[in-house]
């Protein structure tokens, strides 16, 4: 089953939020879930991905790491596709994060068919505007 995850970065809250809006336009997939329906706050990136149900799964974050490894390293060794977002768009409000992963659903939704471990970005292009970008794809 398709799953796109999301990380910290977003609350519990807007994750369901967001599953509503979707589900207003009948889509059942793929499903929406928050990392901490898995884990605890605080657990380490490894453990984290480990936890996941990664049979077809994206992970969407804000976070880079700090420590080592960090998430988007973990996620390329353990082949799952993860879009991170770029600095100016995690410093965002909730609303204009909300609104970059809206605005960019039907790409977002394309990472599924990239080779797993890729890695993509949500860049700001405008001050109304997003776009994604590939920057690590796995063979």
């Amino acid at each position: 089953m398709k799953t796109v995850y999301f990380d910290e970065t977003f609350g519990h809250p807007w994750v369901t939020t967001l599953t509503n809006l979707f589900l207003m336009r009948r889509e059942t997939q793929p499903y929406l879930k928050h990392v901490f329906h898995n884990v605890d706050p605080g657990t380490n990136d490894t453990d984290l991905i480990d936890s996941l149900d990664r049979g077809d799964c994206i992970i969407i974050s804000g976070d880079t790491g700090r420590d080592e490894p960090r998430l988007p390293q973990v996620c390329q060794q353990k082949n799952i596709t993860h879009i991170i977002l770029s600095s100016s768009v995690h410093h965002a409000t909730k609303f204009e994060r909300a609104r970059a992963v809206v605005m960019l659903w039907p790409k977002i939704l394309k990472t599924f068919d990239a080779p797993p471990g890729s890695r993509y970005q949500i860049q700001k292009d405008s001050s109304i505007s997003y776009r994604l970008v590939l920057k690590r794809k796995n063979a």
